[in-house]
């Protein structure tokens, strides 16, 4: 027998090692000489094999020593509780690691509850420690993810010391979770869907956990996973620095044994595949409560996992047949045959749990044999045309982006059917925004040439695109599925003005959607872009087979409008969406678009009640039930939890899902990037929304929404051009002026400029745009001390419904020394901010208002409270760039009551931060005078150089 295995050098490596672990395994000492006699082909082969396990069994037993002591003395000589680092002041030991100690301690700056992880100054000299230390800071800096805990800030002490203030989070362990009572299997794959995510998320970004266990994933009271711990992580290949210490260091295993993948333990380089075998392990454990591989010691676990498979049969009977080829395929022993990419095993739990659990059944042991043998036949094909898949479906994207703009198709037909042409033109759009490497310019500026005779090269030089799609398109009846539409279509190079590819279509409607895809498919393989399978499936779908449905949805997109914030006749948007879910009832597009519309009636305040609200979460919601992977309706739901219920986690969960199907999706970049600007993510946000105006080059919104967010970075000279860009491409919004201005006014300090670009905008003003100029001006002549004329400004403004006019005049009138009327105007706001403030009493708007109301008319108590309240019911972590107007206006209330000090507290957190407050605008603005002679203030405001 020995012979015959002998004739296959790998197999008789493989038995001889498989007999040298199950003697061990009874406590034998087997001889390896004796054991490579009996493969005289392939001795030395096994005599080294045998070798390399001793080896492993010795880095284990020291990886067993260094857990139980390496940090338990550390520790204790560095006992912080009770201690105060900085402004955090240290409350509990709430974990005890290999790469430090973690306590929860009290920001007493920000009044919240933070994680402080501590790496001790005996082991800050240890070059590698402090490396590995600096790199999760840096590791962590580079993730948001709402299943990653994040990181506010580090400090390193003077004693040498160094320390991460971590997100603080609540709940248990995933260990903990396990241990306490046996997990049912939704909960189990739903806390594993999420764990893929966070994975997925870090993986992307190029970084490796390497310590993926349950002990590291902790369970929110409100059941949201967080991924922690990423003191063993590195860069993949391709993602680190110079001099950066990623591998593993000889004679010492990083990583927990019952997780470690095989190529791990061996003390080989890992790449993000070591993360899928560990996250195959928790998933096991999850389902069935037991590790995959067990052991008395570290060398017993080491044996099962070279050797040995899980025990499948420990799996719950209703498991889905996908999960456990997910698990065999997560766990396969060599890393080019598992699992390629985290993303899959996501999706395929999420497949899972959107799936009805298959009937109860009972089989014979003669059927279960036979199914046996089929299933291991379907395991191995499976797994074999994964594998292919995974080398197939994960071709890196083109060095350079291919940017493309779908112009508006030219109707030949009648003009009742231009609403069809452009409707085509939208989803060829659209589809064309799902395939990766292209750059999909977005339907706004695309539309700007509708109509307008403009050479390709113009248009290619405006627009910044490689290729032009154009073409022609005819149709009679849009509503009839049975009327025929021709279309022609061609793909120009921009650069040479000569066409690639192009097609005719004659068609009846029922096909329209089958052409659009096509048309995707046909410019990806003009350009040589290789489509993945679900990019294909995701193409080939149609909206709807209801082509009067279809006119419906259509009809409601001509009144949705396409900007971020314009709404042509939003409530008309929902009665046409309403009459084509009605029509088809399956037309999961519109139920995304209703949504849409319903969120946008309440976040622009057509209509700010719970039933609109709920409608637009009710439609959404239908929107993903009918179709669980369209981007649209994820888009929704991001739109849903972001502005109805301020729910940036939840969001982004859902704007992520939907950028990574239209990754092109200038709506979907744009809500990702102010979601991150209300989470106080500025700078992540700006690739979000820099990268939606280059998608949208024509749209002055898009532009406006880069400068401000450079703004709030005070990056003003960067910021000037996007600025003056949004005011060229839409000079009749005076929204656009009003932001150029305030970069002179606030962010630079020069009202010369800013009043000067306000008066550009006279001749462009509407009517209704006049409180608003106004307003904008008063604010330019009370930094020049013109307090008359700024007061005459006001008198164009006839109703003062909020009270902030009043607040104006009263401020202008206090300058001019005019006692009288500055107090007439204080009690005038007061009242209308009052009876605001009791209608709506969650508003933090009236709230801090009525503050410097009350501060100016000396009720200092009632001042400070409302001013406070204000910031309480907007906190930053709910709406950074809001909450932060708030607080400017909280260290105004306590300049004017007298407590300078706490007023240049809060002005000092804003310059700290990304606000609208800037050094110049301190020194510019006479509101901030009680301050000039504070010792406190003039440091605050002193010159960088």
């Amino acid at each position: 027998m020995a012979q015959a295995a002998d004739d296959n050098p790998k197999d008789a490596i493989k038995e001889a090692v498989r007999q040298f672990v199950e003697a061990r395994l009874r406590g034998e000492e087997p001889d390896a000489d004796e054991l490579a006699k009996k493969y005289p082909a392939s001795g030395d082969g096994v005599r080294k094999g045998i070798r390399e396990l001793r080896k492993i069994d010795a880095l284990f037993d020291s990886l067993v020593k260094a857990e139980a002591s390496d940090f338990a003395e550390t520790a204790r000589e560095h006992d912080l509780v009770g201690r105060k680092i900085r402004s955090f002041e240290i409350l509990e030991l709430i974990g005890r690691g290999g790469m430090g100690v973690v306590y929860r301690a009290q920001d007493t700056k920000l009044n919240r509850s933070v994680a402080m992880k501590g790496l001790p100054a005996s082991l800050s000299a240890d070059s590698t420690a402090r490396t590995r230390f600096r790199r999760e800071a840096q590791l962590l800096a580079s993730l948001n993810h709402p299943n990653v805990a994040v990181i506010h800030d580090t400090i390193e002490s003077e004693e040498g010391a160094g320390y991460l203030v971590l997100e603080y989070v609540p709940g248990e362990t995933l260990a903990e979770r396990i241990v306490r009572e046996p997990l049912g299997l939704d909960e189990a794959l739903s806390i594993n869907r999420q764990v893929a995510e966070a994975v997925a998320a870090a993986h992307e970004k190029g970084i490796v956990h390497r310590d993926l266990k349950p002990g590291n994933i902790k369970i929110t009271p409100e059941g949201r996973v967080k991924v922690l711990d990423f003191g063993l992580a590195k860069l993949s290949a391709g993602g680190g620095t110079a001099g950066e210490v990623t591998a593993t260091q000889p004679g010492h295993v990083l990583g927990t044994p019952a997780y470690m993948s095989p190529e791990q333990a061996r003390g080989k380089e890992a790449d993000h595949r070591t993360d899928i075998w560990s996250f195959g392990c928790i998933l096991y454990q999850t389902l069935t409560g037991r590790l995959p591989f067990e052991g008395e010691t570290a060398t017993d676990v080491l044996a099962h996992v070279i050797e040995r498979e899980p025990d499948w049969q420990r799996l719950p009977a209703e498991t889905p047949e996908a999960i456990r080829t997910l698990l065999r395929h997560c766990l396969e022993k060599d890393p080019d045959r598992r699992l390629g990419d985290i993303r899959d095993a996501e999706r395929q739990i999420a497949e899972a749990l959107n799936s009805p659990s298959p009937p109860s059944t009972t089989i014979s042991p003669g059927a279960r044999r036979t199914r046996a043998i089929v299933a291991a036949a379907a395991i191995v094909l499976v797994l074999a045309l994964a594998g292919w898949l995974a080398v197939h479906q994960q071709a890196p994207p083109p060095e350079k982006e291919i940017r493309l703009v779908v112009l508006p198709l030219e109707n030949l037909g009648a003009a009742e059917t231009e609403r069809f042409a452009d409707g085509m033109t939208d989803e060829i759009t659209a589809r064309l925004a799902g395939i990766q490497g292209l750059g999909v310019i977005s339907r706004q500026s695309a539309m700007q040439y509708k109509d307008v005779q403009k050479g390709t090269r113009q248009i290619a030089a405006e627009l910044g695109v490689d290729y032009i799609l154009e073409g022609t398109i005819h149709c009679e009846r849009p509503s009839d599925p049975n009327a025929r539409v021709r279309i022609k279509v061609q793909l120009v190079n921009a650069e040479t003005e000569t066409p690639i590819w192009g097609h005719p279509y004659d068609k009846h409607m029922s096909d329209i959607f089958r052409v659009q895809a096509d048309v995707a498919e046909r410019v990806a393989q003009a350009l040589d872009i290789t489509l993945l399978e679900p990019v294909r499936r995701r193409l080939a779908t149609a909206a709807t087979g209801n082509m009067q449905a279809y006119d419906f949805f259509l009809r409601g997109n001509e009144s949705f409008g396409g900007d971020y914030n314009i709404t042509k006749n939003v409530a008309s948007s929902v009665e046409m969406y309403e009459q084509a879910t009605r029509l088809d009832p399956q037309f999961a597009l519109a139920f995304a678009r209703l949504s849409e519309a319903h969120t946008r009636m309440y976040w622009f305040r057509h209509d700010r009640s719970k039933e609109r609200l709920a409608m637009a979460g009710a439609a959404a919601d239908k929107a993903l039930e009918l179709d669980p992977d369209m981007p649209e309706a994820h888009m929704a739901l991001g739109r849903y939890y972001y502005q109805g219920y301020y729910d940036y986690d939840r969001a982004m969960e859902h704007l992520k899902t939907a950028q990574r199907s239209q990754p092109s999706n200038g709506h979907v970049l744009l809500h990702l990037g102010t979601a991150l600007r209300r989470q106080g993510n500025f700078e992540e946000a700006l690739e979000y929304i820099r990268r939606a105006s280059e998608l949208n080059p024509l749209s002055s919104e898009r532009a406006r929404e880069v400068g401000v967010t450079l703004m709030y970075l005070r990056r003003y000279r960067e910021a000037e051009p996007y600025l003056e860009r949004a005011v060229r491409l839409a000079p009749e919004r005076l929204i656009g002026y009003d932001s150029l201005a305030q970069l002179c006014l606030r962010g630079q300090g020069d009202n010369v400029k800013a009043r000067a670009v306000l008066e550009e905008a006279v001749p462009n003003l509407l009517p209704e745009e006049m409180s608003m100029y106004a307003t904008l001006l008063f604010n330019v002549d009370y930094w020049d001390d013109h307090y008359q004329q700024a007061l005459d400004r006001l008198s164009l403004i006839e109703n003062d419904l909020s009270g902030g006019i009043a607040l104006l005049r009263a401020r202008a009138y206090g300058r001019l020394g005019n006692k009288t009327l500055e107090q007439a105007n204080y009690e005038s706001a007061r009242a209308i901010l009052e009876d605001r403030k009791n209608k709506d009493p969650e508003d933090p708007r009236w709230r801090t208002m009525l503050g410097l109301a009350y501060a100016s008319l000396g009720r200092k108590k009632e001042a400070i409270l409302e001013g406070t309240r204000a910031v309480e019911l907007l906190p930053e972590e709910r709406d950074a760039m809001l909450a932060r107007g708030r607080i400017k206006n909280l260290a105004r209330i306590y300049m004017m009551v007298g407590d300078h000090d706490s007023a240049i507290d809060h002005l000092g957190h804003l310059l700290e931060v990304p606000s609208r407050l800037s050094k110049d605008s301190l020194r510019a603005n006479p509101i901030w005078d009680p301050l000039r002679e504070h010792p406190r203030f003039k440091k605050l405001i002193a010159s960088e150089e």
